[in-house]
């Protein structure tokens, strides 16, 4: 049997049809999407980059070799959305972007929120968006040719603190869009968002499931890149191809290329629904530091809940 023919009976046996209800407990559903992130960040890190079937199949913490971790160690996507709850609750009466940049700033410069105490993965838009920000207390960076993933891989906290922060939709909205600027200033980067922020009322504030479909009809047509617009195509195809969120997250990261993002993305989509009890406690577990995280979240969802 090829590479491929094993990929493809793996695949076959995740697709198990969408689930419609979601998890009953509003806490729950929270809980899960910024879990589900650092999850899908930590499964897909160790077959970044790789070709689509050219890596072993992951369906466990493995350690990364690309960025010499040990398993359960996060990236960029974990770390810069950490730095987003950070603003907040050091900052919950006067929240501002600017706070965000400055937590950007102090991963990247001094490795704060990153699982090894310096800056790794760095994404270009990401490292040029701090920088400007550093020289010139710029909130903008790049333009139309700013599309990468990188403000939906660090989504869930800005929607909580959107919505706890603002009444309307077009102020929530604004904010996150504020927050994403700070690194991917792009209409296409904003629309993602805006899409995301849609999944996100569905699955978390209404408990029902989001009815968006794909572009992608199966694995192999699942863009793997990291385009911001792929990804959330791709990641909601893992999702909606399947019924629980550890296949979902199997089906996500095994996709390669930008594992690790997609992961984090499909990450909060289905934890999001599913909810935090549904993460495989394993998983869970094998996360670096995880109860101390597991204080951090909840200790930030009591501020924004």
């Amino acid at each position: 049997m090829t590479q491929e023919e094993k990929f493809e009976a793996r695949y076959a046996k995740l697709a198990g049809g969408r689930k419609q209800n979601a998890g009953a407990d509003l806490r729950d559903r929270a809980k899960g999407a910024p879990w589900g992130l650092v999850i899908g960040d930590c499964l897909g890190s160790p077959v970044e980059f790789h070709n689509r079937t050219e890596h072993k199949w992951i369906d466990k913490m493995e350690p990364c070799s690309h960025w010499h971790l040990p398993k359960g160690y996060w990236t960029d996507d974990s770390s810069m959305a950490f730095c987003i709850m950070q603003a907040f609750v050091d900052h919950p009466r006067c929240f501002k972007p600017e706070h965000v940049a400055k937590n950007f700033t102090n991963w990247m410069l001094h490795g704060e929120w990153s699982c090894t105490g310096e800056a790794f993965d760095v994404g270009m838009s990401c490292r040029n968006g701090i920088w400007d920000y550093v020289h010139d207390k710029s909130l903008k960076n790049g333009n139309e040719h700013s599309q990468g993933n990188g403000g939906i891989m660090r989504f869930a906290p800005s929607w909580f603190i959107a919505r706890k922060l603002f009444a309307t939709k077009d102020e929530q909205i604004a904010l996150m869009h504020d927050i994403n600027d700070i690194t991917h200033n792009s209409s296409v980067a904003r629309k993602t968002i805006t899409t995301l922020a849609e999944v996100f009322d569905e699955h978390i504030a209404a408990g029902r499931r989001t009815a968006l479909e794909t572009t992608a009809k199966d694995w192999r047509t699942a863009n793997n890149s990291g385009w911001c617009v792929s990804t959330l195509d791709t990641a909601l195809w893992a999702f909606n191809t399947t019924n629980n969120f550890h296949d979902a997250l199997i089906a996500a990261v095994n996709l390669g290329g930008d594992a690790d993002t997609i992961g984090a993305v499909c990450g909060q989509i289905a934890g999001g629904f599913y909810g935090f009890s549904s993460i495989p406690k394993k998983w869970l577990t094998d996360i670096k530091d995880w109860e101390r995280l597991d204080a951090f979240i909840d200790r930030f969802l009591d501020m924004t809940l």
